[in-house]
């Protein structure tokens, strides 16, 4: 089909965002701009200084926290009293009620906050360090440890540290940064026993085991480090399904960098893409005929078998819709006569829930049946956005009458439109709305979606969704010490956790990641059905991801096969997503597991679940996602792979909506690998037949990209997202971090902006603002011509300024109340590029500082001279 090469752009920047440094405080959440970042500014610290604790405190704080030794579980474990085991395993069921009554400690669970500052400077700066890298011997043992099966030797260890987890305190809504008490040594029962912990070593019994065993050198350690490894927890089994380890993600990571061709996406012709005509239509907000994006979709099926429902001579689709760089997101019923692969022939039936619809309540992603009378049974997610441009998701269920005739179909009602899941998740098994509200900050993902049907052969239906788990397994600091989450050998369990007290951002990813793909039961009539009980989650990715979306399950022979959609940059192993942004150019995988039964005990196909990996930048044309298999008739090894096509929002230019892919033939082998088959079709075809492969989509690398988009540069601020609050890397965290290896930290500063209009900007502009900005820089700015640059592309202005944060002290620098005085003096709000949406900007730009500054909903430039 085509030769596959390797793409290496590590000399080029795929981001343009953020501004990295420790001394300038820049936060923003969405539009609460000037308020949030003035209230962190203050509150601002590693993640290791959660652990840093003085020794001398080590054994005095024994007695303290032996009461404490129950913080973080407890809070998250329902009560037992209604029967519920602590040791539920896949499969087991609480009825919706009982599981409801079961949540209410979870309230106060989970949100990592890092402590105060004024309690970290208490620590003795003499004797104590703060987190730094594995030494290098130790980084040396860990060389082969992608090839490691992940299985260890370490027997399950009998104590392990507690102290008191920010997790025990109220955490709704305040904005107060709690103090943990120095992690103590503990032993059976909570109980401290001195044999356990030995004071030579500074480790207990356990935490030596892990250190032998990872090759580390333990006079080499800092306290911080000791202490980590004296917190892991050894024996304490998943109890939300099949998890997604740190380690597998890693692996899938590594494959998509590898442009595996039996897992890279295949090639697209770039000019041979074209726009649905059919998503020409009357949107369902505005009422007015708009060219829209399409994107999530998935078509009416037999609720059993999967394959594409032959309806009156018509095949149908269900798609998510929308204008353009507008919060615009609802479904529309697209048809087309059944076995027809043009896409010029797709109709719009319009929008199913009717127009005048608003942003305040949207429709998003689920899956369609056909019922026993010919209307068609919808299974969706229906949002609430009013709690402060939140997304409150729903499971949802209505039914559809339609009518057609030779040449088109209608939509003549749709009834028993009703939510199904009014909470969110039940708050056990999967996280409810309130669950996830009281700990919210601005980082933390909520899911409760995309539900897609299936029935047994008992004629029992489930809906198989996207979720977060619940207190059955809830996020947490405590899941970055459980073991079982890392997945590894030794070495590479170590390396990991150090690497997340080196980075506060990766920190704080880990402690709230909980994506699950979960099942529940219906019951009753088809039409208006109901919950009869949830299960326990078929897939969960605790301290590893925030969301894994999309799912459905294939039935092929007396297997099901169940996959799902990500994007890698929602979980906590930053180095590695931004390994495949800078190689790839983009982070999108599709994942797949194989399971004997519906409900559970399913594994990850090809060892760790990478089936599909992206293969071009995230604003070419021919970028996809959102992938959706689809049985093939007749085959027991074969499914279809469906996507969309063009990143959202003409993220590559103007006119070129989001539009179905070209779709391609995924093979499941024996072995429970897969790979990819040279079979393309048209864009659009839902349906393989004899009359589906093409050659007219067939691209190379060189073919895969339009002119002019081969050029390095991604605008991540726009890809991906429904227009909502994304989960956003740290303002903190360069998306190109730096080589750890090399001995000079330096860190690329990247501010962009739009405008609108015509200016001139000089090298001299440049250089007074490098001037003005250094005094709040960790190290030496260099300020040349080569290193700090102006580039203007396509009404972006973007200056890059390089500096080395190893080499300047702290009295050079200013204070964060310097910082925060000075911000208050001059009106200057500074906004994180992550989090900013578009902005349309005038350009007044003086020799001093540029700043950003809210001015009724729109983004401007507002000058001012620093005192």
């Amino acid at each position: 089909m085509t030769v596959r090469k390797k793409m290496h752009k590590s000399k080029k920047k795929w981001v343009v965002v953020s501004v990295v440094t420790t001394a300038l405080a820049i936060g923003a959440q969405g539009m609460e701009v000037s308020a949030k970042a003035e209230e962190t500014s203050g509150n601002e610290t590693s993640a290791a200084k959660q652990l840093e604790a003085p020794a001398s405190q080590t054994q005095t704080a024994a007695a303290e926290t032996s009461s404490a030794a129950n913080s973080t579980e407890n809070a998250t474990v329902p009560s037992q009293t209604e029967g519920v085991k602590d040791n539920q395993s896949a499969g087991q069921t609480v009825p919706t009620e009982q599981a409801a009554a079961q949540t209410e400690k979870t309230e106060n669970s989970s949100n990592v906050k890092a402590p105060s500052q004024t309690e970290a400077e208490t620590t003795n700066k003499t004797t104590h360090q703060a987190a730094s890298p594995v030494s290098e011997n130790t980084t040396k043992t860990t060389a082969n440890s992608s090839e490691n099966t992940g299985k260890t030797t370490l027997k399950n260890a009998s104590t392990e540290i507690t102290g008191k987890s920010v997790s025990d305190s109220s955490s709704k809504g305040s904005n107060e940064t709690q103090t943990s008490k120095p992690a103590t040594p503990s032993g059976k029962d909570d109980k401290v026993t001195e044999s356990t912990y030995n004071p030579k070593t500074g480790l207990t019994e356990s935490a030596y085991q892990i250190a032998q065993e990872a090759g580390l050198d333990i006079s080499k350690l800092t306290a911080v480090q000791k202490q980590a490894l004296n917190r892991m927890k050894m024996n304490q089994e998943s109890q939300s399904g099949t998890q997604m380890t740190y380690k597998q993600f890693q692996d899938i990571a590594d494959v998509l960098v590898k442009q595996d061709p039996r897992y890279a996406i295949p090639y697209f012709k770039a000019d041979a893409i074209r726009n649905m005509p059919a998503a020409t239509t009357r949107d369902a907000q505005t009422g007015q005929v708009a060219d829209l994006d399409v994107w999530d979709s998935w078509p009416v099926q037999d609720v059993k078998t999967g394959e594409v429902v032959n309806w009156n001579g018509y095949q149908l689709v269900v798609a998510m819709m929308g204008v353009p760089n507008t919060n615009d997101n609802h479904i529309y019923l697209l048809y087309n006569k059944y076995g027809d692969n043009d896409l010029k022939h797709w109709k719009n039936a319009g929008s199913i829930f009717g127009y005048n619809q608003n942003a305040l309540t949207q429709q998003w992603s689920g899956s369609a049946t056909v019922n026993d009378d010919g209307t068609l049974q919808l299974y969706y997610t229906k949002v609430d956005t009013s709690d402060n441009n939140s997304n409150n998701q729903k499971l949802a269920s209505a039914t559809l009458k339609l009518s057609f005739d030779d040449e088109n179909v209608h939509i003549d009602s749709v009834e028993n439109d009703k939510v199904l899941t009014p909470n969110g998740g039940d708050g056990y098994y999967y996280q409810s709305y309130k669950q996830w509200r009281s700990t919210y900050t601005g980082a933390d993902n909520i899911a409760m979606r995309d539900p897609h049907v299936i029935e047994d052969d008992k004629g029992d239906r489930y809906l198989v969704f996207e979720a977060s788990t619940g207190s059955q397994n809830y996020q947490g600091e405590d899941q970055i010490y459980n073991w079982k989450n890392y997945g590894g050998d030794a070495a590479y369990n170590v390396k990991s956790l150090f690497r997340f007290l080196e980075d506060s951002d990766m920190y704080e990813r880990a402690s709230i990641s909980n994506a699950a793909i979960g099942i529940l039961k219906l019951t009753g009539d088809v039409k208006s059905p109901e919950v009869a009980e949830y299960y326990t989650p078929l897939i969960s990715s605790p301290m590893v991801s925030d969301e894994i979306e999309r799912p459905n399950v294939v039935k092929l022979g007396d297997k099901y096969y169940l996959f799902a959609a990500s994007r890698l940059n929602h979980g906590s192993n930053n180095d590695a997503w931004h390994h495949a942004n800078d190689i790839v150019g983009d982070n999108v995988v599709m994942l797949g597991y194989v399971s004997d039964k519906l409900t559970g005990g399913y594994k990850p196909l090809n060892n760790n679940g990478a089936v599909l990996t992206a293969s071009v930048p995230a604003d070419w044309r021919t970028a996809t996602y959102s992938y959706y298999a689809v049985p093939v008739a007749g085959s027991k090894d074969k499914v279809l792979i469906t996507a969309y096509m063009t990143n959202r929002n003409e993220v590559a230019g103007k006119g070129k909506n989001s539009t179905w892919a070209p779709s391609f033939l995924l093979q499941i082998l024996p072995d429970n690998t897969t790979k990819v088959l040279a079979k393309m079709t048209q864009q659009g075809d839902w349906i393989w037949d004899e009359s589906s492969e093409t050659q007219d989509t067939v691209g190379t690398l060189d073919t895969a990209h339009l002119p002019g988009e081969n050029d390095g540069y991604i605008d991540w601020n726009v890809i991906g997202g429904y227009g909502l609050k994304p989960h956003t890397p740290d303002s903190g965290q360069d998306q190109n971090p730096t080589d750890n290896k090399k001995q000079d930290n330096i860190i690329t500063i990247n501010y962009n902006f739009n405008f609108s209009g015509s200016s001139v900007l000089t090298k001299q502009d440049i250089k007074d603002f490098i001037k003005w900005l250094a005094p709040y820089l960790t190290g030496d700015v260099n300020n040349n011509n080569n290193n700090n640059n102006l580039n203007v592309k396509d009404n972006t202005v973007t200056i890059n300024i390089n500096y080395n944060v190893a080499n300047k002290s702290q009295d050079e620098t200013k204070s964060k109340k310097d910082i925060s005085q000075e911000k208050k003096e001059s009106k200057l709000n500074t906004i994180d590029s992550n989090h900013a949406q578009k902005a349309s900007v005038n350009p007044l730009l003086a020799p001093f500082a540029l700043g950003l500054t809210l001015v009724s909903g729109w983004f401007g430039f507002k000058k001012f001279k620093k005192d």
